[in-house]
């Protein structure tokens, strides 16, 4: 009898939406309001197969998703020569130097293959599926075998996610009255390939890919009468598209002495804050001795390849909101996510003569401003961050 008062009192004053857990009903069921099917078949080449841009127009037709990005390489029974070249883990993101989107008649926005390599592993579930991303977008290759070596990046832009657990809804390109443009600006060949013989450009390497695609993704309803258009008279009425986040483009910082480093932040003037991440990019990647390892076509180009950051202090106004000490960042973002802020498995790449690949474990630094936010939430649960205004963020690798 005290245990059914009990359990009545905690009823009657806890508070929460009633869920039958017993048998299922309209509380605890969800079906699909309007059918769709989902299809791949749209696939634009690129017009640019060496240094410079290409551009591709997704004219407005149903729901866009996923895209990914395919380059494959010149084989040497084409021409091409390999000597001495190498290729480190995930080199179909450094080739692209510069990502830019515009949704309809909206303002351009603009990512590098860096930014897009690591909003990817933000949003993997799992440091399984992370590694995995890594090694489709490239793996590593040394001489022969980087001859017809092929790279899949996915192309992540503020509506999409590579997530399959709490995917985004996909963007209802039939409201739009202009194209959805992309834009992909990438590097010559040759500018990316890390010469093992000497510490400068691979002279032999090939400047321009064999071929290179973007693919979309599309959701099309079976019954084109149940399109929001359809439905509802859009011009009186608007849809308001949730993202999951939405990343400003990076900030790059050179640190040239050892010791902590200070670094101001601003730009912040609208809008709310939720998450600065942070990676350092050694000049010296995978051990050996080279003239700049983030310089393309400086015989080792590397941008992937991050060193841990041991004390990472973030204020704001002067106030703390961050302090991580000794490497304490690792476990503070890993209690706080469903994976590590490390990529595993990484295969860096020496320039000079002797040099041998190395395995690496490439780690990042998640600063929040917002309460805890899984990423299969974003999209459908709004969570605020700091105000507008700026930021200082100073870290000691």
């Amino acid at each position: 009898m005290q245990n059914d008062l009990t359990e009545s009192v905690q009823a009657s004053i806890r508070p929460g939406e009633m869920v039958d857990v017993m048998y299922p009903g309209e509380t605890n069921v969800k079906k699909q309001a309007y059918p769709a099917v989902v299809n791949t078949r749209f696939v634009q080449q690129f017009t640019n197969l060496g240094q410079g841009s290409s551009q591709f127009v997704i004219s407005p037709n149903g729901g866009v998703s996923d895209m990914i990005l395919q380059f494959a390489l010149p084989t040497t029974a084409g021409g091409a020569n390999y000597t001495s070249a190498a290729l480190p883990t995930g080199w179909g993101y450094a080739l692209i130097n510069r990502i830019s989107v515009r949704y309809g008649s909206s303002a351009q926005y603009f990512w590098s293959g860096s930014q897009v390599f690591l909003q990817n592993m933000l949003d993997a579930e799992t440091d399984t599926k992370a590694a995995q991303l890594a090694q489709l977008g490239g793996a590593a290759a040394v001489a022969g075998a980087a001859s017809g070596a092929t790279a899949l990046v996915y192309l992540k832009l503020p509506h999409n996610s590579c997530r399959a657990d709490g995917k985004p809804l996909p963007f209802p390109s039939d409201l739009l009255v202009q194209p959805i443009v992309v834009t992909v600006e990438l590097y010559g060949l040759n500018q990316i390939i890390v010469n093992q013989a000497a510490q400068a450009p691979l002279a032999t390497a090939p400047t321009a890919l064999a071929s290179a695609s973007l693919q979309v993704k599309q959701e099309m309803l079976t019954d084109t009468s149940d399109t929001l258009a359809r439905r509802v008279d859009m011009n009186s009425h608007a849809l308001t598209f949730p993202l999951p986040y939405f990343c400003q483009q990076e900030t790059q910082v050179a640190i040239s002495a050892a010791g902590p480093q200070s670094v101001n932040l601003t730009g912040f003037r609208a809008g709310e804050v939720k998450q600065i991440a942070l990676w350092f990019s050694p000049t010296v990647v995978g051990g050996g001795t080279t003239v700049n390892a983030q310089v393309p076509g400086s015989g080792n180009y590397q941008p992937l390849f991050w060193s841990q950051m041991t004390d990472v202090t973030l204020t704001y106004n002067g106030e703390i909101f961050n302090r991580f000490d000794s490497g304490a960042s690792q476990l503070w973002n890993l209690v706080e996510d469903q994976k590590s802020a490390a990529i595993q498995n990484m295969t860096a790449m020496n320039s000079g003569a002797g040099g041998s690949p190395a395995q690496t474990v490439q780690s990042y630094v998640k600063l929040d401003f917002a309460q805890v936010s899984l990423p299969d939430k974003r999209d459908s649960t709004l969570i605020h961050g700091k105000p507008k205004g700026w930021a200082c963020a100073a870290a000691a690798a």
